[in-house]
């Protein structure tokens, strides 16, 4: 981190060696990174305790492409570009490729509060020819909390898809087991639909919608748990792609895939979430 200004007595804003604004925070129960190229959560870590997010080391922080691992912001939808938006757009939208702005940081009893917001533009317009305001409020305390609000701004409805998507930091994902996720899921790996029998353990590539979640989703990794608690959303994704997986990934090491998990809020049915003009939808994910 170079030029650090601070903000706040918890928090300092800076750029990195690449020029990429940076939040940098560290308050009495948790530090965390923020980029504002993309709205994107880097890392998070309570005090005394291992990090919660993984963040590839080979992860382009330069702002030349989406950056892998932290909590990436998928948005207006999930995945491909549905057919209501046109083929070729970019794989999860453009929020998580755009530079958002810093709105507010300010430091309460619970954690440090930071305010994002991005806006239509030109840029986003090509793409997605629909004006909005995007809000992101992230807050770092003993909790990880996000909430992601979705304002119409335009005259005409807007339907969206999204995703807050969670790389988790684990010892192993083998080791791990998973509880919380509902029965029926989409294997995306496979196309097909099934039914989750128990907890779900990891011991191959995974790629899975789960559609009946519950709010409270936890990770069990030896001795630590880990709760995912997720608002106003209709799935949850798990996704670990495993060594051949790893190894196809430019911004993965190898063995990358060996201490991460993904968990992650989402909105994936096909409808979406339709937004009347200026009205607005919210969800959110709390990490503790």
């Amino acid at each position: 981190m170079q030029s650090l200004r601070s903000l706040t007595a918890s928090c300092q804003l800076g750029v990195n060696q690449t020029g990429l604004p940076l939040l940098y925070i560290d308050n009495g129960v948790a530090k965390a990174e923020i980029s504002l190229f993309g709205g994107h959560v880097l890392r998070y870590q309570r005090h005394g305790e291992p990090a919660s997010l993984w963040l590839s080391d080979k992860a382009a922080l330069d702002g030349s492409k989406p950056i892998r691992g932290g909590i990436p912001v998928c948005w207006p939808w999930f995945g491909p570009s549905p057919a209501r938006v046109g083929s070729g757009k970019p794989a999860h939208g453009f929020a998580r490729t755009s530079l958002w702005t810093l709105d507010g940081v300010s430091d309460h009893e619970d954690g440090t509060l930071v305010h994002l917001s991005l806006t239509d533009n030109d840029a986003t317009l090509a793409i997605w020819p629909h004006p909005f305001e995007l809000e992101l409020d992230v807050l770092v305390g003993r909790e990880l909390s996000l909430v992601l609000t979705t304002r119409n701004t335009g005259a005409d409805p807007i339907v969206y898809n999204a995703a807050l998507h969670t790389y988790l930091q684990v010892s192993a994902p083998e080791a791990i087991e998973i509880q919380g996720l509902g029965e029926p899921y989409l294997d995306k790996l496979s196309g097909q639909q099934a039914c989750q029998q128990g907890s779900v353990v990891l011991n191959a590539a995974m790629d899975r919608i789960y559609q009946a979640p519950d709010a409270l989703v936890e990770v069990q990794d030896g001795d630590r748990s880990t709760q995912v608690i997720s608002g106003n959303h209709d799935s949850i994704v798990v996704w670990n792609p495993w060594a051949e997986g790893a190894t196809a990934m430019a911004d993965m090491s190898d063995d990358g895939y060996a201490t991460m998990f993904c968990v992650e809020a989402a909105i994936t049915a096909d409808a979406g979430v339709t937004i009347a003009a200026d009205e607005e939808h919210s969800f959110s994910t709390v990490i503790c």
